[in-house]
């Protein structure tokens, strides 16, 4: 069988000997010569007969376009396929006016497809006749093949490819420019995601002709930015299909057009498309398990925006030490300018009386006093319906929609505002009975969020419990037990300071052995603390016991110094599972008589919220823990300055009258 035979012209060496070996070792068996430079390439084209020359759009400092002028005008008879860099798509109309047979754009995975792309190129080639080649137009068939008609030279084009389902598999430059999006984003989103909603059914319809090969046309519409922006725009389509003539996917352009043509977005039909907004929460909800808090805020504020076609949006979430509600994601208001004054926190007081009748969602008017620091705000609200409107329906862009974020006991803990809509008409009715549902979803959504991060944080604490058996390692020292124990505490329970305190039998004081704070000037203060043990035992009422443990829910003398050393601030926090300043979880550590040697001091939980029942049973075990294991340090101590002090016939006569499991233990370490 008769080999064929392929020129690869390109400068960069490793792209070279990858393509020439995807080549060589596919089921086509394709011999590969490789040229490095201009003249190298048109010396072979000269000296041997190839059936096709790819071509890199750029060799050194020559465009390949000249290097096509140039093999074009020696009059050789061969196909040129030209292998063109991502981003640089502006060169196929100049490169197939100029007599190049195909296409290639080297977007990402290009190089696996290589050998099918390349046979279907000659495949091609044998079916048409050499009169014809000057007007070449065929169909495409294969994922890297791109359009071979002669396209319109047109600025602001953009291209892309999508799977069956719209999804985009690769776009260019331009099209990240035009609407804002990173390359990752984009490749997150179909391409209905993009499309104005009001013309998504429009578009199937339209696709739906593509799809039949007949009558192939542009579809005119607007595709949304990232901040809600709409762009107007000419959308064409190609299908790609397998040798069964199944589509595969699809390929094609988008020509962005100016803005000053006179169009304008259609008018809202006053439809809302619940069944896409309940899809895209699910595939939310799926999202948060892989991701950050701050990138699943980001795509729920980016979601409200392009539901609801609003170009700014904030989501803020209540930080209950500071009580205030804090900007999480603040998205439109980056557009090159930076304002100084831009207020990242609102008081806690603002939002209560903005909600103050549990509404999910509110209005305030630019002509209402919105500074976060005014505290005077009209308490209600009176509501949307009840207000009096502009005339001609006309909505203000500096009016502002909240919504309300609760939790299951109908807590606000959140909140999404939204202004600067794209059409400035007040929205309908449906828009807002959305927007209620809206909120519900996101409450819905941020909870299950914080319930898959606590399984996954209990998941951690459960490893690192296992990682604190190091404890019981006789080589340790005391200092270096006891700082273990706190700090495997710290990072595994979630909580800001531990202490761990013992009982000094001779002067009646717990004296602070170790902390685990990350303040280190209040960590060296706080083990300078001396407690008497009277005023610990009088913290240690009947009411405050939980278990073994004790949590402090009041105010008590016994530790003003400890919380004037840790706390700057004493806030107070009004809701009932809350921890307050004055909170203190104490656990006895119990030797194996059952007598008191000692506390754990836990305070100042992450989450701001008192600890559960499982929390307290786990540092109960951790205490417990930490007992044994200095019980069996001080075991070991003393028998090793025993046998230091005695001898080796000591040894052998401790070792004789001893049980047999302290036997074992001893010739562990000894022997």
């Amino acid at each position: 069988m008769k080999s064929t035979n392929i020129l690869l012209a390109d400068n960069n060496l490793s792209y070279l000997e990858i393509a020439r070996k995807m080549l060589r070792f596919s089921k086509e068996g394709y011999h590969v010569d490789i040229a490095t430079s201009v003249e190298e390439c048109l010396e072979k084209l000269l000296e041997n007969h190839y059936h096709l020359l790819l071509l890199s759009d750029n060799i050194n400092s020559y465009q390949g376009t000249e290097i096509l002028s140039q093999i074009v005008k020696t009059g050789l008879d061969i196909p040129i396929v030209m292998l063109i860099d991502e981003g640089r798509e502006s060169l196929i109309n100049e490169c197939m006016e100029k007599g190049a047979f195909d296409y290639i754009v080297k977007v990402r995975g290009h190089l696996n497809t290589l050998p099918h792309t390349v046979k279907k190129i000659l495949d091609r080639k044998k079916e048409i006749h050499p009169q014809e080649e000057s007007n070449l137009t065929f169909e495409l068939k294969d994922p890297n093949l791109v359009l071979s008609q002669k396209l319109p030279n047109k600025n602001g084009t953009g291209y892309y490819m999508i799977d069956r389902k719209g999804k985009f598999l690769s776009v260019n430059q331009i099209i990240e420019q035009k609407l804002h999006y990173s390359e990752e984003e984009l490749l997150e989103l179909t391409l209905d995601d993009l499309i104005f909603p009001e013309q998504v059914q429009d578009y199937y319809r339209w696709l739906a002709v593509q799809d039949s090969e007949k009558n192939p046309s542009h579809f005119d519409t607007y595709l949304l930015g990232k901040h809600g922006s709409p762009k107007p725009v000419e959308i064409s389509i190609t299908p790609i299909r397998d040798k069964s003539n199944n589509i595969i996917s699809y390929k094609g352009s988008i020509h962005f057009k100016k803005v000053s043509n006179g169009l304008s977005p259609p008018v809202n039909n006053g439809h809302f498309d619940q069944v896409k907004m309940v899809q895209e929460f699910n595939q939310l909800m799926r999202l948060g398990y892989d991701c950050s808090l701050n990138i699943f805020l980001e795509k729920i504020t980016q979601l409200v925006c392009k539901l609801f076609q609003f170009k700014r949006a904030t989501l803020a979430l209540l930080d209950r030490r500071k009580r205030a509600f804090v900007k999480q994601i603040m998205l439109g208001y980056s557009n090159g300018e930076k304002n100084g004054n831009t207020i990242l926190e609102v008081p806690l007081n603002v939002i209560e009386q903005v909600f103050v009748n549990k509404y999910n969602v509110r209005v305030l008017y630019h002509d209402q006093d919105l500074n976060p620091n005014n505290t005077n705000i009209p308490s209600p609200i009176e509501e949307r319906r009840l207000q009096k409107r502009a005339n001609n329906d006309q909505w203000h862009p500096n009016n502002v929609i909240i919504l309300n974020l609760t939790d299951q006991a109908n807590n606000t803990f959140g909140y999404i505002s939204l202004d600067h809509p794209v059409r400035p008409t007040v929205p309908s009715r449906e828009v807002f009975h959305n927007l209620e549902l809206f909120s519900k979803l996101t409450s819905i959504a941020i909870e299950n969020y914080y319930r898959a991060s606590l399984l996954e944080k209990r998941n951690r604490r459960l490893k690192r419990l296992l990682m604190t058996g190091n404890i019981f390692k006789l080589n340790m020292t005391g200092s270096e037990i006891m700082r273990e124990s706190v700090w495997s505490i710290k990072f595994s329970l979630d909580f800001n300071l531990v202490m761990l305190g013992l009982i000094n039998s001779k002067s009646k004081h717990i004296s602070i052995k170790s902390v685990a704070c990350d303040d280190r000037i209040k960590t060296i203060q706080l083990k300078e603390l001396s407690i008497p043990l009277e005023e610990i035992r009088t913290v240690l009422k009947k009411e405050y016991r939980i278990g073994k443990s004790f949590l402090i829910n009041q105010p008590e003398p016994a530790l003003r110094y400890l919380k004037d050393i840790y706390y700057e601030t004493k806030w107070e926090i009004e809701i009932g599972r809350a921890w307050n300043w004055w909170h203190t979880l104490i656990i006895p550590i119990f030797e194996k008589r059952n007598k008191i040697i000692g506390f754990l001091f836990v305070d100042d939980p992450i989450d701001c919220f008192l600890p559960s029942k499982e929390t307290i049973q786990t540092l109960e075990i951790l205490a417990n823990q930490l007992s044994i294991a200095m019980e069996n340090r001080a075991l070991y101590l003393r028998l090793r300055n025993k046998v230091n002090n005695n001898g080796q016939q000591s040894y052998d006569r401790f070792n004789d009258q001893s049980d047999s499991g302290l036997k074992r233990l001893v010739e562990i370490f000894f022997k």
